[in-house]
C-alpha cells in the first residue's frame, strides 16, 4: 500500500498558490500548557481526553482501528490570537469574533523592525514615517501592519515574555490606520507597551482600536523571517460564538 509522503513542519515553506511560486513563513506559537499567560486570563490546559487503547476498550473502535481525542480548555486570548471587536467596545452591538469579516482576516500586510528598542519603549509616528522611508512599502487600504520587537524570541520563557516589552503609541496607531491598516500586530504580549500595560494601565493603542473599531493581534512569532517587507497575510480566527477573540494560525505568503 502507498503511503502520501508527508514533508516536516516547517517555519518557512514553498508551496504553488494560484499558479504562482510562494514563500509561506509561519507567524503563529504552538498552543501549549506552558504558554505565557497575560494577567487574570484564563491558562491554557490540555490531557489525553481518550487513547487509542481506551476507544477499543469502551467499545468505541474495534481493533485494529482506534483513535485518540486530546481535551482542552483555554481563553480566548490564548496564544497566537486575534482581539474581536467586543474585546474593547462595551457596546451590545460590538461585533464577536465570529462576525469579523473575512477581508480583515486575509490582506495586504507589510512589516516593521523595531526589535532595536528598548524595554518599555513606545514606537511612534515618526518611527512609522521612518519605516516606511527604510523599507519603501505602500500600505494599502484594509491592510495589516505587523510591529517586530524580538519578543517572541522570549515565549518559552514565561516570565521574560510577559513584561518590559515595547510597543506602539496613540499616534502611531492613528498614523497607520489613517493610511489604510484596519489591523495591528504585534509578536509581544500586547500591541501596547509593557509600561502602559503594568503601570499606566490605559493602553492607548488599544484604546485606537476601541475608538476606530479595528483589530489587533497579539504573541505573533516569526515576523523577521518574511522575505518582503510587503505580503499577503491570512489569520483566521475560530467561530467562537459572540467570542472576545481567537487564537489564529496566521501566515504571510510572498510571492518568488
Amino acid at each position: 500500500m502507498k503511503k502520501a509522503v508527508c514533508p516536516p513542519m516547517r517555519i518557512q515553506t514553498k508551496i504553488n498558490l494560484l499558479g504562482r511560486t510562494c514563500t509561506v513563513t509561519d507567524l503563529s506559537h504552538p498552543i501549549s500548557p506552558d504558554d505565557p499567560t497575560f494577567g487574570g486570563h484564563q491558562r491554557t490546559v490540555m490531557w489525553e481526553h481518550l487513547t487509542h487503547e481506551e476507544t477499543i476498550e469502551f467499545g468505541l473502535t474495534k481493533a485494529p482501528y482506534s483513535y485518540k481525542v486530546t481535551g482542552f480548555t483555554m481563553c480566548d486570548h490564548s496564544g497566537t490570537h486575534m482581539d474581536a471587536i467586543n474585546h474593547i467596545v462595551n457596546e451590545p452591538d460590538a461585533r464577536g469574533i465570529d462576525m469579523i469579516p473575512l477581508e480583515w482576516t486575509m490582506a495586504p500586510g507589510v512589516w516593521f523592525d523595531f526589535s532595536h528598542l528598548e524595554p518599555n519603549a513606545y514606537i511612534t509616528q515618526p518611527m512609522i514615517e521612518q519605516a516606511i522611508a527604510d523599507t519603501g512599502v505602500t500600505i494599502q487600504k484594509d491592510s495589516v501592519a505587523l510591529m517586530h520587537t524580538g519578543w517572541y524570541r522570549k515565549y518559552k520563557d514565561p516570565f521574560e515574555y510577559i513584561q518590559n516589552y515595547p510597543g506602539l503609541d496613540r499616534g502611531a496607531c492613528e498614523y497607520l490606520n489613517d493610511l489604510g491598516v484596519i489591523s495591528l500586530g504585534a509578536d509581544a504580549q500586547s500591541i501596547d507597551s509593557h509600561h502602559e500595560v503594568k503601570t499606566v494601565r490605559v493602553q492607548p493603542a488599544h484604546i485606537v482600536c476601541r475608538e476606530r473599531e479595528i483589530l489587533n493581534m497579539e504573541s505573533l512569532a516569526n515576523i523577521d523571517l518574511i522575505p518582503k517587507h510587503e505580503f499577503s497575510f491570512i489569520g483566521l480566527p475560530l467561530k467562537f460564538k459572540d467570542g472576545s477573540g481567537s487564537p489564529i494560525r496566521a501566515v504571510a505568503i510572498t510571492e518568488d
